[in-house]
C-alpha cells in the first residue's frame, strides 16, 4: 500500500514537471516567433522605412543628449524662404526710399524685428507655407519663378547666395583688422627699438662724461 501511494507521488510529480517543461517550450516558441516577426517586419522595410525609424532614433538620441531638435529638410527650407523674403523686400523697400529721399530712413532693425515679423512671422516661424511665400515673391520680382517649386529654388539659391557674401564680408573684415594689428605690432617694434637706440645713446653719452670727470 505505501509503495502504491509512493508510485502514485512519483506518477504526479513527474506529470507536473512534464507540464512545466511544455508551457516554458511554449512561452519560449511564442518569444522566439515574436523575434523572428519583429525581425520579418524589419527585413522587409523598405528604405524609406528604414530611413525613417533611423532618423527617429537619431532626433531621439540628439536630443537627450544635447537638448537639441534637429530641423526636418521641410523646416529648414521655410527657414531659408523666410530669411530670403526678408532680406530681398528690405533691399528693395531700402533703395527706394534711399532714392526719394527725404528725412525718412529706412530702418534695417525694425524691418526685421517688427514689420516683417508683424506680415510674416518669425523666418524659421513662418505664418504661412513656403510655397505661399514663394508665389507672394514671384508676384513682385521677375527673378523669381511663378512655378511654385522654381520660386522657392530661386529663394534657396538667394539665401545661399546672400550668405555666401556675407561669410566673404566677413572674412575681408578679419584680414583687414589682422593686417592692421600687424602694421600696428611693426610700429610698436620700431618705436621701441628707436628707445632703445636713444637709451643706448644716452648711456654713452653718459659713460663719456664719467670719463671727462676722471681725466680732470
Amino acid at each position: 500500500m505505501a509503495y502504491t501511494k509512493r508510485s502514485e507521488g512519483i506518477a504526479r510529480a513527474r506529470t507536473n514537471n512534464n507540464n512545466r517543461n511544455g508551457s516554458n517550450t511554449k512561452t519560449s516558441a511564442k518569444t522566439n516567433g515574436t523575434s523572428a516577426t519583429t525581425k520579418s517586419k524589419v527585413a522587409n522595410a523598405s528604405p524609406q522605412e528604414e530611413a525613417l525609424a533611423l532618423l527617429k532614433e537619431l532626433r531621439n538620441l540628439i536630443f537627450k543628449e544635447y537638448g537639441v531638435k534637429l530641423q526636418l529638410r521641410d523646416s529648414r527650407v521655410s527657414t531659408k524662404i523666410g530669411h530670403a523674403a526678408r532680406e530681398k523686400l528690405g533691399l528693395d523697400i531700402a533703395a527706394q526710399v534711399k532714392k526719394k529721399g527725404g528725412n525718412k530712413k529706412f530702418d534695417w532693425q525694425k524691418w526685421n524685428t517688427k514689420l516683417f515679423t508683424k506680415l510674416f512671422g518669425q523666418p524659421d516661424a513662418l505664418k504661412y507655407a513656403p510655397e505661399v511665400v514663394a508665389i507672394f515673391m514671384s508676384m513682385l520680382y521677375d527673378t523669381i519663378s511663378t512655378d511654385p517649386e522654381q520660386a522657392i529654388t530661386d529663394l534657396v539659391e538667394f539665401n545661399r547666395a546672400s550668405l555666401e557674401r556675407r561669410n566673404s564680408f566677413q572674412e575681408q573684415e578679419e584680414e583687414e583688422l589682422d593686417d592692421l594689428d600687424d602694421e600696428l605690432d611693426e610700429e610698436l617694434d620700431e618705436d621701441e627699438d628707436d628707445i632703445e637706440d636713444e637709451l643706448d645713446e644716452d648711456l654713452d653719452e653718459d659713460d663719456e662724461l664719467d670719463e671727462e670727470d676722471e681725466d680732470e
